[in-house]
């Protein structure tokens, strides 16, 4: 007699049935394996705590701190990528009576002008249904050295979110300082995913 064959669980997460910061861990988890694939030695850090307080001090202060997912490609240059991940904001931006547009410059202008970020190339990651309306914000650098990219974050039923780029990145200006202080932070802080020798 054969045993009787047990169907495996299927999980489908609706949007209610996660905590805001389930979906944003989810979500950097995506940016992470995007930037993965993208970057030729990728070095990657999940905002943990060392992270947040690295590139913003200030971070508690905020709902959403920039440094949501930190990149370094290891070969060539040496770029730094920084991605600050909203995926929860179509809730804020998209229901009835949602404050739109002037909402969303609230967090893409700190990006733009970062002064203390340490990224030659930033990012923000946003829900699939956020990419027209972010897509018509003005993404540059005041002096034209510079330009937000865009990821769209796509929710999917059965599976984890899938991250990809609609707005590819343009390089930032970063002072040499700045690169001398994040090489500094590699070598005391243990990234969450790296190639290993």
């Amino acid at each position: 007699m054969s045993k009787p064959q047990i169907a495996q669980p299927v999980f489908r997460l609706a949007p209610d049935e996660i905590s805001e910061k389930q979906r944003q861990g989810r979500a950097a988890n995506a940016v992470a394996d995007l930037l993965q694939r993208k970057l030729l030695v990728p070095k990657i850090y999940l905002g943990g705590e060392d992270v947040k307080i690295f590139f913003n001090p200030k971070y508690k202060n905020e709902k959403y701190p920039f440094a949501s997912v930190v990149a370094v490609d290891r070969a060539g240059s040496g770029d730094i990528h920084g991605v600050r991940v909203l995926p929860g904001l179509p809730h804020i931006l998209l229901e009835p009576g949602g404050m739109g547009a002037s909402t969303l410059s609230h967090f893409i202008l700190p990006i733009i002008k970062g002064k203390s970020d340490a990224f030659h190339f930033k990012y923000l990651a946003v829900a699939s249904e956020l990419v027209d309306l972010v897509s018509k914000q003005n993404l540059f650098a005041e002096d034209g050295i510079g330009r937000v990219g865009v990821i769209a974050i796509s929710e999917r039923p059965s599976g984890p979110p899938e991250a990809r780029i609609v707005i590819p990145a343009e390089r930032f200006r970063l002072a040499p300082d700045k690169v001398k202080r994040f090489d500094a932070f590699q070598k005391k802080t243990p990234a969450d995913i790296e190639i290993r020798d």
